[in-house]
């Protein structure tokens, strides 16, 4: 599997526990450097999660004090990856236990915030295809930020972080079946949101 930063799984792996071991010897440069290499990641799947962006920037804050607080607790034969997620997703939960919430509103962009994209269109493709695509993924986009968090962070992880099955239930800390449960009933619950606009969609 090719990570979205174009390492391998396995180059990411290496790499994360090198800068691991860096930083447990005190290197500052190691820290900024782990922090900056999933710090984007880690902001966007709790941003996705948390509709307030000022709540999504202390948690996703809060994410990298815990994680470099408890580095010596880190298994190196475990991913860095799947770790840092699971702190992430653990303070999501407690967000909304805290607030005794079950799902969260449609989520809305600040100005000036860079909004991603579900599946980014063709670069060749012709500036009404584009148009096109550009409209399915916003409508998808909504369709997911609607759905309660279970579903919507396995879709996250699944799709826009490109995780495998795997990964995704050990960041969850879940049985493989259950993942690939809410998978399947994510697609299908946005399936039945999109149809009902009009909007044919395939899980891909």
């Amino acid at each position: 599997m090719t990570s979205r930063t174009g390492r391998t799984g396995s180059d990411e792996s290496v790499e994360d526990r090198e800068l691991v071991r860096r930083c447990l010897e005190g290197d500052q440069d190691a820290y900024r450097d782990l922090l900056a290499r999933y710090e984007r990641a880690v902001f966007g799947l709790v941003r996705r999660m948390i509709a307030d962006p000022e709540e999504a920037r202390d948690l996703a804050q809060e994410t990298f004090i815990r994680t470099f607080r408890n580095l010596n607790q880190f298994d190196p034969e475990r991913k860095f990856s799947s770790w840092i997620f699971r702190i992430a997703n653990n303070l999501c939960i407690d967000y909304y236990r805290r607030r005794k919430l079950d799902t969260v509103p449609l989520l809305r962009h600040s100005e000036g915030e860079t909004e991603e994209t579900w599946d980014l269109p063709d670069a060749n493709a012709s500036p009404a295809t584009e148009f096109s695509d550009r409209e399915l993924s916003r409508r998808l986009m909504s369709a997911v930020d609607a759905l309660p968090p279970a579903y919507r962070v396995v879709l996250i992880l699944r799709h826009q972080e490109d995780r495998a099955y795997e990964e995704i239930a050990d960041i969850l800390e879940l049985p493989l079946g259950t993942v690939k449960a809410r998978i399947h009933r994510a697609h299908r619950l946005l399936k039945e949101k999109l149809t009902r606009q009009g909007v044919d969609w395939i899980p891909r």
